[in-house]
């Protein structure tokens, strides 16, 4: 029809929607990083678990299964898979994998929203891509950061109602609730830096270099940095475990021998105030061995 013109088709058309249709890989591997450590929790619940016993005293000093006892019963004991898995996935949660959890949920869907639905950007969807996830690397750290120094602290163990905690921060839904914010505000400025520092522009360009691969290449970029974060994410649940000092004896508090008020699973370590009494002149020295047999 004359005056009638048809519209030409992007030059991405055909790149972005190559890109749409493979974006699934990057749930694949979230998916498969998660099946592995639920594989692993669900061993170590097995190997540490006696069918009849008391979930408490065999989990007791496991973590993160003493936390949790009778949820990691339950996993001990499952012997469907699904039903493994389920248990698994929920000690998952409730443990090493919160952080990942709060995360990838709050990121990944701005993420996909601003590849597909946001039209401010200058390039094809597949350099957008990686320009968002080369950049999260860094934005990503201080979440990171926030669950290695406060999940052992303000979520595990703590109860969900702000009102009940010791303090109100110290709570699972605060702790929730502030990862949440510190990822949103951390997206928003790796948004304002891609755009500020022309990130995209560069990338764009790099990817050029590749040829006839590129797109392929940008499919991949967004599962490995996945499979990095999600790794950090929980080595920093992890680490911290591993960091915590010993809470069974308490250099402020030593313990004494026969006192009423001190826990009797608490380990006695009466060399302590044999150690005081030598220095001190006013405190009695405690007798030797030789001389309270003598007596």
């Amino acid at each position: 029809m004359e005056g009638h013109q048809i519209p030409l088709p992007s030059p991405c058309a055909q790149d972005d929607l190559f890109l749409a249709k493979w974006t699934f890989i990057r749930y694949l591997v979230l998916g498969s990083f998660m099946s592995y450590r639920f594989w692993k929790l669900s061993g170590k619940a097995r190997e540490a678990y006696t069918e009849g016993a008391n979930p408490q005293d065999v989990f007791k000093g496991r973590h993160p299964f003493e936390q949790h006892p009778r949820m990691s019963a339950k996993l001990a004991m499952a012997r469907w898979l699904p039903a493994r898995f389920f248990w698994a996935g929920c000690l998952f949660i409730q443990s090493e994998g919160v952080g990942l959890a709060v995360y990838f949920g709050v990121s990944a869907l701005m993420d996909n929203f601003t590849i597909f639905f946001v039209h401010d950007f200058c390039y094809c969807k597949y350099a957008t891509s990686v320009a968002l996830y080369t950049m999260s690397l860094a934005s990503f750290l201080p979440t990171a950061a926030f669950a290695y120094y406060f999940q052992h602290k303000w979520y595990e163990g703590k109860p969900w109602n702000p009102i009940r905690a010791e303090r109100w921060y110290k709570s699972k839904s605060s702790f929730i609730a502030t990862m949440v914010l510190i990822t949103v505000l951390f997206f928003i400025l790796r948004l304002k830096l891609i755009e500020t520092i022309g990130w995209d522009a560069t990338v764009d360009g790099l990817l050029d270099f590749l040829g006839s691969i590129k797109v392929s290449f940008a499919i991949c970029v967004p599962p490995l940095i996945d499979f990095v974060q999600s790794f950090m994410l929980v080595m920093a649940a992890k680490l911290q475990e591993h960091a915590l000092p010993d809470q069974s004896f308490d250099p402020e508090r030593p313990t004494v021998l026969n006192d009423p008020g001190t826990d009797p699973e608490r380990p006695a370590r009466p060399v302590l105030v044999g150690r005081a009494a030598l220095r001190d002149p006013l405190i009695p020295k405690p007798k030797s061995g030789k001389a309270a047999a003598g007596a």
